[in-house]
């Protein structure tokens, strides 16, 4: 590890494995969610210890219906240092809601996480990074309810939302109810393309020196990179749903590699939760929503 490179902010998207968006399946229904087996706390385990390794804290954005269900496990997360963030209460794409419902969706979860974890519950990220140019919209709503950090972008194509040509910084955007720092998702830049490269199904698929080579490009460039995964990525033994093809193979392929993988990664650079990431940017260039659009303020 080079003491000289940033700091790197390690997500945990913390929701169960049958929390898959954008196809049917039999837990569609939240009011099924009890029937299924519960995974959550023994695959949250494995990833602390891989964290307790390198002494690295982690934001665990956490849907409410999660905490409601393990209320303990959002205690110990906070007591251990670790940051609790959102992630929406029932794990919901948010080009899919109203304004009203997504308002509703964020509240509830934030006012449950502040209760159990007993932190500001700033961060938040959207359920299958859904958060594309037309919901923008949402960035007041996350402001009124005292959301300071948005890490939902992902500046590339990717199902469920992706913004090409989103800048691959963090940035400062001004909304009528206050100031929120998105900080997008990391992406690298391959053969004419920008792709993501550190978690989910990309951590599985990708070899390591790809993947450190992404990490290093962001690096050399003076930006952070960003780590997430969802517990049920590091459980080889998860039960199988029946789903299309294609997102079988994004959900499934390679799930033996991933906590070798995640522990190679932890101790090559270094990680911290995605607050102490935004304290250690410095000052950021302001945005501001114009017409729907972010676009860079005036002057």
């Amino acid at each position: 590890m080079n003491a000289a490179e940033p700091l790197n902010s390690f997500c945990v998207d913390l929701e169960e494995w049958f929390h898959i968006c954008g196809v049917p399946t039999p837990f569609s229904d939240p009011s099924t969610w009890d029937d299924a087996e519960a995974l959550v706390p023994h695959d949250v385990e494995v990833i602390v210890k891989l964290l307790d390794e390198v002494d690295a804290k982690a934001t665990f954005l956490t849907v409410g219906w999660v905490a409601a269900k393990y209320p303990d496990l959002i205690r110990r997360l906070a007591g251990a240092g670790h940051e609790i963030g959102c992630h929406g209460y029932l794990h919901r794409l948010t080009y899919e809601l109203t304004p009203d419902e997504f308002d509703e969706e964020i509240r509830r979860c934030v006012e449950l996480l502040r209760e159990l974890s007993g932190q500001p519950v700033a961060t938040f990220r959207a359920p299958g990074f859904s958060m594309k140019r037309e919901c923008f919209w949402a960035y007041p709503i996350l402001r009124k309810h005292g959301i300071t950090i948005d890490v939902s972008i992902v500046p590339a194509s990717r199902d469920h939302g992706g913004v090409n040509g989103f800048t691959r910084d963090a940035l400062l955007l001004n909304t009528k109810a206050g100031q929120i720092t998105l900080l997008p998702v990391s992406v690298m830049r391959l053969a004419g393309r920008t792709i993501p490269f550190s978690g989910g199904g990309y951590l599985r698929l990708f070899p390591m020196p790809l993947i450190k080579y992404g990490y290093r490009q962001n690096h050399r460039e003076g930006r952070p990179g960003m780590s997430y995964i969802h517990p049920r990525e590091i459980n080889v033994n998860q039960p199988r749903l029946q789903l299309p093809w294609r997102k079988s193979f994004k959900y499934y392929v390679g799930l033996h590699t991933t906590e070798r993988k995640l522990r190679e990664v932890l101790h090559t650079f270094k990680f911290t939760t995605v607050s102490e990431v935004v304290k250690s940017l410095g000052p950021l260039p302001q945005f501001e929503l114009v017409g729907g659009d972010i676009r860079r303020s005036a002057g």
